[in-house]
């Protein structure tokens, strides 16, 4: 085989070998920290139902982990994930997002862990479009012997998942209006 040949092979195995690792995400794996045992505002909401966490991992990287934890705590699927971090990085303050007039979670990353939580927007007339958050329940432990518990941290992401309502598409504008002036021919033929 000619040098040239041999050079290809190694960059094509190289690239793959590159391409598996950057795709490759480690599951989500529990922090062994509770997240509502630390004084945090969000558990005693009218609108929150429940959480879970903290989990070691990154919601940017692993929504599909998260929405599979999120169907196996509680049983919600077909949610859309949506980042609302805005310009958030303290360790508490307000989220605003689309309206959620049913069950949503809110996942909340400080430091290296995420904590979810469940809410129920139809709690509240008209739903919830904005929430005040803390990190006091996002914790995760560090040093060798993970006694090092650390909550609180700034945030880092914040993420809903919930039922977003589609965007009407432009045709269905169109659609809707030519049914109208459909309607408007019929009515002035009646009157004639």
């Amino acid at each position: 085989m000619n040098k040239f040949r041999l050079h290809c092979i190694g960059a094509a195995t190289f690239s793959a070998c590159v391409m598996c690792s950057v795709s490759a995400h480690a599951a989500l794996s529990f922090a062994d920290v509770s997240c509502d045992s630390h004084g945090t505002g969000m558990t005693s909401e009218p609108w929150y139902v429940d959480c879970a966490g903290s989990f070691r991992g990154n919601t940017l990287n692993q929504e599909a982990e998260v929405a599979a934890k999120i169907s196996s705590v509680w049983g919600l699927s077909g949610l859309t994930a949506i980042d609302i971090t805005g310009g958030n990085s303290a360790s508490s303050g307000l989220l605003g997002f689309e309206e959620q007039s049913g069950p949503f979670v809110l996942s909340l990353k400080a430091g290296n862990a995420v904590s979810l939580y469940e809410f129920n927007g139809a709690a509240v007339t008209g739903g919830i479009s904005s929430i005040n958050f803390d990190t006091l329940g996002v914790g995760f432990s560090s040093g060798n012997s993970n006694r090092n518990v650390h909550y609180g941290q700034g945030l880092a992401q914040a993420q809903i998942y919930g039922i977003v309502a589609p965007a009407p598409e432009p045709e269905t504008y169109a659609l809707m209006l030519v049914g109208l002036g459909v309607l408007g021919v019929v009515a002035r033929r009646r009157k004639s």
